[in-house]
């Protein structure tokens, strides 16, 4: 009973106070066992329920023999979601944890700054469970609202990842925002145009010149 209440105290703490959250998540050393598993949860559900919603909400239309393949689909889509998102998690980190280096900072452990990002989706667990809700009632309409109150739900993640920059490197908001926003948005830009122009190798490039980067800051 007692690590129940443990960890809807630190759920609790995450929504209405995230900086103490992650300052005590850090100062106490608590496993990112715990929030990895919300993580998951949350990646599985959505993955899951987008992709049934939108094979339920097209299970009208005339599919002769290709309905099956749906189907399997929407089966598959939570694990394929879990996959893609723990990829994209550890990948992410990687880039924040280089950015906060490239920026000057020493302060921070990159197992400590995973365990931080995946709290972070706890906001999307309240439209998840709305989809949850309408997809079991076939509610469609408030099915498709629920979806794009995905939206706003992820600024709001977007938002605690800032927080968790901020308080895993002791760096101010606006470095912060910097070291998880800025500076990944412009090496996945400039990823994206190196791969677009020269294959895999613009990729490993661009892998070989932020590994140069955080080994000349370090």
């Amino acid at each position: 009973m007692r690590e129940i209440e443990d960890i809807l105290y630190r759920i609790g703490k995450v929504v209405v106070s995230s900086r103490e959250a992650f300052d005590t998540h850090i100062a106490e050393k608590y496993s990112s066992a715990f929030p990895l598993a919300i993580y998951i949860s949350v990646s599985f559900a959505l993955g899951s329920l987008a992709a049934k919603g939108v094979v339920k909400l097209i299970g009208t239309i005339p599919l002769y023999n290709l309905g099956w393949i749906l189907e399997l689909i929407a089966d598959l889509s939570g694990v394929i979601g879990v996959a893609a998102s723990l990829v994209n998690l550890l990948v992410y980190a990687s880039l924040v944890h280089i950015s906060a280096r490239i920026e000057g900072y020493r302060e921070g452990r990159w197992d400590d700054l995973i365990g931080l990002i995946a709290y972070s989706s706890l906001p999307l667990v309240f439209p998840i469970a709305l989809a949850a809700v309408s997809y079991l009632a076939s509610w469609f309409s408030l099915l498709i609202a629920s979806l794009i109150l995905i939206i706003p739900f992820s600024l709001w993640s977007l938002y605690l990842i800032i927080i968790a920059t901020s308080v895993n490197y002791e760096i101010s908001l606006g470095h912060a925002l910097v070291a998880s926003i800025v500076i990944p948005l412009i090496v996945y830009l400039i990823a994206g145009i190196l791969t677009a122009k020269l294959g895999a190798i613009g990729l490993i490039i661009t892998i070989l010149g932020l590994v140069a980067l955080y080994i000349w800051k370090r």
